[in-house]
């Protein structure tokens, strides 16, 4: 009885552990294996909740730890992989020298998604309007939809020349480090009973995310397609949600 206690715990730390692989992988330039591990990461992150769920084994110890691994894994991974690309990017700028200063400093610029998602994660620990709906956007779909990119990108050989622009990748991190810590309302994917009513947009979002995957099923469509539509899909749907006069009113900011 003692033991499953320990088992959500457990997961929580398998995934730390391969967020600290994402990152050191990201800072040798290794991406395509740093995607890879946020994504094992965040598949823990998926299981610590499922089990405590199942074996109601609920600890403050378990809320923080999973905290500090999200941070790792879906804070300062993505922002590492993003860091990498950026001072690709701006390598011819950097000569190493003092005028180059400037541009080595602004290839830290995407590690504000850390500040962001430790913010964000300080706060859903502490907002108890969170329980049913998440405000600001998760910070595993947040380090999903980085990974998903980071993916794609490179096969889309049309789109380098502007995401190898000095300004894209900064504007990406404000903008998900803006949705991170935003008000925004965003549902969960929690259904607690089968019916219509009150589940709307979580079924919308389930018919969105199987039409994608049949279409990269039968189309032939790259996993990172599917996933950067699905979590746009995610975004878009839940900023409908925040606006239709909801049931969560009570909870809104």
């Amino acid at each position: 009885m003692h033991l499953k206690r320990h088992i959500p715990n457990a997961i929580t730390c398998f995934n730390l552990f391969f967020g600290c692989m994402a990152v050191v992988f990201a800072l040798r330039g290794w991406l395509g294996f740093a995607v890879y591990m946020v994504i094992t990461a965040a598949v823990f992150d998926f299981c610590d909740g499922l089990a405590a769920r199942l074996l109601k084994a609920y600890s403050s110890v378990g809320k923080e730890l999973d905290s500090l691994a999200d941070l790792i894994s879906f804070g300062l991974a993505p922002a590492a992989m993003m860091h990498h690309e950026f001072c690709r990017i701006l390598s011819p700028k950097i000569s190493y020298g003092l005028d180059s200063i400037p541009w080595e400093l602004y290839s830290f610029f995407p590690f504000i998604i850390v500040i962001a998602a430790a913010l964000r994660l300080a706060k859903f620990n502490t907002d108890e309007r969170q329980s049913e709906h998440f405000i600001g956007i998760p910070t595993p779909a947040s380090a999903l939809l980085i990974s998903s990119l980071l993916v794609y990108i490179t096969r889309m050989p049309q789109w380098i020349p502007l995401w190898e622009t000095v300004y894209t990748i900064p504007l990406l991190a404000v903008l998900l480090s803006w949705l991170m810590v935003s008000k925004i309302p965003m549902f969960s994917l929690k259904i607690k009973a089968l019916q219509w009513s009150g589940n709307q947009f979580r079924f919308l979002f389930a018919a969105l995310s199987l039409v994608c995957l049949v279409l990269a099923l039968f189309w032939g469509w790259h996993w990172s397609l599917a996933v950067l539509l699905i979590l746009s899909g995610y975004i878009v749907l839940s900023l409908l949600w925040a606006f239709v006069p909801p049931s969560h009113a009570a909870g809104d900011p």
